[in-house]
């Protein structure tokens, strides 16, 4: 696949010989400082930080290795596309509360495991242990709402992630 460049739209041509014109959203396209001196020149300007910017879920931003000597890209999730997803699995189990046990914990499993195969980057261990203790809160909240006979009590919660554990937030990919 090869790139052409023109005026406010790219021209990509395929292996297979056909161009496709791509155009370039002006509302969706800016030049921001990102780097290394990103930071001192935020705070030379005024500013706390350095600018972040939203790609493919994650929010990336600027910030330092461990000793604090060498500049790293921090990435973490969205925050509106983590409240979306914990939304859609609430509605997902309200609607699903009646399935037996079993299934709804290795449906919820499933989930979480697919969570943590595309937001399981390192620097992002804060946000998926996030995700996983909101939907355990969620699994709390709609399996007591299942009986007659009482709410779901916390000891009875603890077993039943005993008998159905629930996979645990895991780094999937090492990006430094």
């Amino acid at each position: 696949m090869r790139e052409i460049r023109t005026s406010g739209s790219v021209r990509v041509k395929a292996s297979n010989g056909r161009s496709t014109r791509l155009e370039i959203a002006p509302e969706k396209t800016r030049i921001l400082a990102f780097g290394p001196m990103a930071q001192q020149w935020a705070k030379e300007q005024g500013r706390r930080k350095a600018e972040t910017f939203d790609f493919l879920g994650f929010t990336h931003y600027c910030t330092t290795s461990r000793n604090g000597k060498w500049f790293r890209v921090g990435r973490k999730t969205i925050s509106r596309r983590l409240s979306a997803k914990l939304k859609v699995f609430k509605e997902w189990l309200r609607a699903n509360r009646t399935l037996p046990t079993a299934e709804i914990m290795r449906t919820t499993a499933n989930k979480l495991r697919g969570h943590y195969a595309y937001y399981g980057v390192s620097g992002n261990s804060r946000s998926i242990s996030n995700f996983a203790y909101q939907v355990e809160l969620i699994l709390f909240k709609w399996l007591g709402r299942r009986g007659k006979r009482g709410s779901l009590k916390f000891e009875k919660f603890r077993l039943l992630r005993q008998r159905f554990p629930l996979p645990p937030p895991r780094i999937q990919v090492n990006l430094w």
